[in-house]
């Protein structure tokens, strides 16, 4: 998923965990309400001030709108490190070491 989704989707998250409209963010932020729809939406990205603004209004710091929760699923998550790993069959150093890396956490 690109950027500007993932950050939109933190912008409605925050909005709402606050129990905000998005007329009223708007309010606060000083913009409109359909440019609070099209950053939520991924569509736009806010300027640097507006950015500002919306953590300001949303109570939280700016970077905190750029950490994002993998939504993936069990399944996709061990093919992603299936792909990795298989990446890894002729190299037994990585692959040493990532066996390692599992051992020490499991």
């Amino acid at each position: 998923m690109e950027l500007k989704k993932l950050f939109g989707q933190n912008v409605q998250k925050y909005r709402k965990l606050r129990k905000l409209t998005q007329e009223k963010l708007a309010e606060i932020v000083g913009i409109d309400a359909t440019s609070i729809s099209s950053i939520e939406t991924g569509k736009f990205f806010p300027t640097a001030d507006n950015l500002q603004k919306i953590a300001l209004a949303l109570d939280i710091r700016p970077e905190t709108l750029f950490f994002f929760e993998n939504n993936n699923t069990n399944e996709e998550i061990c093919e992603e490190i299936f792909g990795i790993i298989n990446g890894f069959k002729n190299d037994n150093i990585r692959l040493n070491a990532v066996r390692n890396f599992i051992r020490a956490i499991v």
